[in-house]
């Protein structure tokens, strides 16, 4: 925790905790301003939680909008994801419920189930092009960052040179060194591509068993607009990849820093589901988490929250709060207490949360298998981690294997 209590509000982003866990000033927020205001890259501000109760109470809690696609609204650097209309993302109750319920078939844990599969022969296919490359190498670009895109195209069924083409706008979003007018360039370049995307699919009549094909059938039965369908599958392209790039990485380097509890998953594979889940608990994607639109005033430990402020919930506030999670700062693969706030709580929890526990679950096992004796190729204090991203990731990650 900071020495001293920082100057309020917070300047976002804030500076990482020794090997990309928690920021201080998060714990210190949860224990002396649990309702905290906090100063974004775009000059608006917000009221951040950090208490675990709060989080699970105000992401269930109707009186707080994610309506986020209108002018004014409230971003974290310029318009974002967040300002595209008809997403799954930026919709409530009624409209959301609808829309989620056409997908959820799709992401429950018997559909990604049977995705292993597929998610296995990609997860061979980037290993054995880290194997024939160069060793030592970048985990981040040998395996961290090219993995998430196959497995997406794989699943939404998206030509990867469709991909290749027009999926440059994702990073930039999420970017904290990009100004406003950037973050908008590639918000409208991501859309220009969702609508190819979708637009070929349209054309393509061998199948519409998939989330993309789902949101097709819809359509064309009347049951969602165009703004949904085009808004909608942005949602999930853009989810697919970014979110899943950081457990990639965090998860490989937390497991080699913690080499007795990588060394209890090699002998006991069973233990790999834990492993993840002990990932995503230490090392939420985010810091801040995106806003959200009070509908009305509301007061929460003192403090009045205005109708029309925004409201951040942290969601490594909530997986690292001591009320919650017996000892938080230590990493221990069989933790009894799961990742579930990691994912979110409320109408929003996030669809693919089935998906990404198996994609990783496959991952790391194959991973460590193939490769027993992946190492660092540098001291844990040479890895240099990206501050300007909105995702917690290593900048590069060097190792080396015999």
């Amino acid at each position: 925790m900071p020495s001293t209590a920082p100057s309020l509000p917070l300047r976002y982003p804030f500076t990482l905790g020794p090997m990309g866990t928690p920021p201080p000033v998060v714990h210190w927020a949860r224990a002396h301003h649990p309702v905290c205001p906090v100063l974004l890259p775009s000059g608006a501000r917000a009221w951040m939680l950090t208490r675990g109760d709060d989080i699970r109470s105000v992401l269930a809690d109707r009186r707080f909008s994610r309506r986020l696609a209108f002018t004014g609204a409230p971003r974290v650097v310029g318009e974002d994801f967040t300002s595209v209309p008809g997403s799954l993302f930026n919709l409530d109750p009624p409209d959301h419920t609808r829309l989620r319920r056409i997908l959820a078939p799709h992401y429950t844990r018997t559909a990604a189930a049977r995705c292993r599969p597929v998610i296995r022969a990609l997860v061979d296919e980037v290993l054995g092009e880290m194997a024939r490359g160069p060793n030592p190498c970048d985990l981040m670009e040998a395996f961290a960052a090219p993995l998430p895109p196959r497995l997406a195209c794989a699943l939404l069924r998206v030509p990867r040179s469709l991909w290749e083409e027009g999926a440059a706008g994702f990073a930039v979003q999420s970017s904290f060194a990009a100004d406003r007018g950037d973050v908008a360039a590639a918000t409208e370049a991501v859309t220009d591509f969702t609508r190819r995307v979708v637009d070929l699919r349209r054309a393509d009549r061998s199948g519409r068993d998939d989330p993309l094909g789902a949101l097709l059938t819809a359509h064309q039965a009347g049951d969602i607009t165009e703004e949904e369908l085009y808004g909608t599958a942005s949602y999930l392209l853009v989810t697919g990849v970014e979110s899943l790039v950081s457990p990639m990485a965090t998860g490989p380097l937390t497991l080699l820093l913690h080499r007795g509890q990588l060394l209890r998953c090699l002998a006991d594979p069973a233990l790999w589901p834990a492993a993840v889940e002990e990932v995503l608990r230490y090392h939420h994607n985010g810091v801040l988490g995106l806003p959200r639109i009070a509908l009305e005033d509301v007061e929460l430990h003192g403090t009045l929250i205005r109708e029309g402020d925004a409201v951040c919930a942290t969601m490594l506030g909530a997986t690292w709060d001591p009320a919650h999670y017996r000892n938080p700062a230590r990493f221990h693969v069989q933790r009894r207490e799961n990742a579930d706030p990691t994912f979110g709580a409320g109408p929003h929890y996030c669809l693919g949360a089935a998906q990404a526990r198996t994609a990783l679950t496959v991952a790391y096992h194959a991973l460590f298998e193939r490769l027993p004796g992946l190492e660092l190729a540098v001291s844990p204090r040479e890895i240099a981690w990206d501050t300007t991203s909105m995702f917690i990731r290593p900048a590069t990650l060097p190792v080396v294997w015999r």
